[in-house]
């Protein structure tokens, strides 16, 4: 994958070089992963180093790096899975990591950027994405990004004891003047 450059950052495959101790630190911080799979499981770097490594492989998974361009700092994630060339579409997942960068619109402008990337360079026609309905802040950059709302599996996940339902958005290949450009 080519580097993808944006207004404020740039995104590009995450390689084990990239793992720090402040992105293994976030992986167990449980405001941050509370509402992803990550939740349920201890991070070192010798799992972390595995997850990157089994998250790149070709025609499978994607692990993208969101990165400042200003100072190179990472602060995120995006992982592209689940491909289906035949049928043309790709499951995504996404995580700002950094808190102090949450609310800042980081993750719109990566989402818009990768959803680019998907249409334009991998010639897809439809990403899927799924979130907890609680969480706001997915709800929101989802929207913004032009996902809609296909469905809600109902109590799909458990969170602190409770069914919450998960929210299945999807997003389809650029129409003819839309807005496409990082």
């Amino acid at each position: 994958m080519e580097k993808i450059i944006t207004r404020n950052l740039y995104l590009r495959e995450l390689s084990i070089n990239d793992i720090t101790s402040s992105y293994i630190n976030a992986l167990n911080d449980p405001e941050i992963v509370i509402l992803t799979g990550a939740r349920h499981k201890q991070w070192n770097k010798e799992n972390v180093k595995r997850y990157v490594i089994e998250s790149n492989i070709r025609n499978v998974s994607q692990l993208i790096g969101i990165f400042f361009k200003k100072n190179d700092k990472h602060i995120g994630n995006i992982r592209l899975f689940n491909f289906n060339f035949h049928h043309k579409r790709v499951e995504l997942g996404i995580m700002i990591f950094d808190k102090t960068e949450w609310s800042k619109g980081y993750g719109t402008e990566s989402l818009n950027a990768i959803s680019i990337y998907v249409f334009k360079t991998l010639k897809l026609h439809r990403i899927c994405a799924d979130y907890y309905a609680i969480n706001i802040g997915s709800a929101k950059i989802f929207k913004k990004v032009g996902f809609i709302v296909e469905g809600i599996f109902k109590d799909h996940f458990i969170l602190n004891g409770k069914y919450v339902d998960s929210i299945r958005v999807a997003k389809l290949d650029f129409k003819e003047g839309e807005k496409n450009e990082y």
